[in-house]
């Protein structure tokens, strides 16, 4: 499936919506079901991405739910800490539960080193919430990095010897490096791991590192203030906020897609008409003019996929994990 049939950006959705704002809550209120609060559970820390678009989601959530609903933050294990619980959650006890299972990092099941019973089957997918596409970026003026192709030809004359600053193994970020290793004769990087953009930021401005792979919604500022220069997106067609920048595939010929994509899950078994209430609901208030603003000023893509597209989807990414293989990448 083609990324670009199942992603909308805030921007192409505010024409007509705002007649639908006041109505939809006023609808799901008159729900029976859910009968109390809902817990918006974030499988990481509070203070990261994740976590940023579950606190500014929660209230058109709750709107459009008619409850309230509370982000719950439970960290540990790069996610799988609430993953996990979330693939056992009860239809009954824990109905009143939706969770973010982020997406490519949920296939880090497939590294045996990991010990997963788990995979994307034992989840109930409610559907996409946002989608944001890698990015390679270098400090704005570093000569020996004009372009993309410039810098895959620098890599490939010293391989090993450009340092990229990525998140940990399994992230999106790094399997793109991965990727772009296994599938580009003598492209070798060498990586350190960051646990944050800041982190990622930091070491490049500080020339501690050569280059960033990260998300493209950290770096567009950077690079509107000329402090960065982006190389490529990662994508299948290029970003509406950076429409100038490439695709990885339009200068190398090799088809890197990889993104940083969050879903919602609810409990395994849910009764279909307590799930079609969630699936409604995650609809609306993804069509809140004044949410996709928020997202957007943060360039963030808001994700519109039905669970049987998210379905599919799920099937092509983890072909596309498993010919990467990132955890034999040195």
């Amino acid at each position: 499936m083609k990324l670009t049939k199942i992603l909308k950006t805030g921007a192409l959705a505010f024409t007509g919506l705002l007649s639908g704002v006041v109505l939809y809550g006023q609808v799901a209120t008159a729900q029976s079901f859910p009968s109390g609060p809902v817990e918006l559970v974030v499988p990481f820390p509070a203070g990261g991405g994740t976590d940023r678009s579950a606190r500014i989601f929660a209230p058109y959530l709750a709107k459009a739910l008619g409850q309230p609903v509370n982000v719950v933050n439970i960290g540990g294990g790069g996610g799988w800490v609430a993953w996990a619980q979330m693939a056992k959650w009860d239809p009954e006890k824990d109905d009143h539960k939706i969770g973010f299972l982020n997406l490519p990092h949920v296939f880090a099941y497939l590294d045996p080193k990991m010990g997963r019973s788990e995979t994307v089957s034992d989840f109930n997918f409610v559907g996409g919430q946002t989608f944001d596409p890698c990015l390679w970026v270098v400090r704005k003026g570093d000569e020996r990095f004009q372009d993309m192709a410039g810098f895959v030809d620098y890599v490939k004359k010293n391989p090993g010897k450009v340092v990229v600053s990525t998140t940990a193994i399994g992230s999106d970020d790094y399997q793109g490096l991965a990727y772009a290793e296994k599938k580009i004769s003598g492209f070798e990087v060498g990586k350190v791991y960051a646990n944050n953009d800041a982190k990622k930021i930091q070491e490049l401005l500080g020339n501690h590192t050569d280059a960033i792979a990260g998300n493209i919604s950290y770096y567009v500022n950077y690079i509107v203030d000329g402090k960065m220069q982006p190389l490529a997106v990662l994508s299948e067609e290029r970003s509406k906020f950076l429409p100038s920048v490439p695709t990885f595939k339009e200068i190398t010929g090799v088809d890197n897609i990889c993104f940083a994509g969050r879903t919602l899950v609810a409990a395994p078994g849910l009764a279909p008409e307590k799930m079609k209430v969630y699936v409604e609901a995650l609809k609306k208030a993804k069509e809140v003019p004044e949410y996709q603003m928020k997202e957007l000023s943060g360039s963030s893509q808001i994700w519109d996929v039905t669970p049987e597209q998210l379905t599919k989807f799920l099937k092509e990414t983890e072909e596309r994990v498993k010919v990467v293989e990132y955890w034999k990448s040195k």
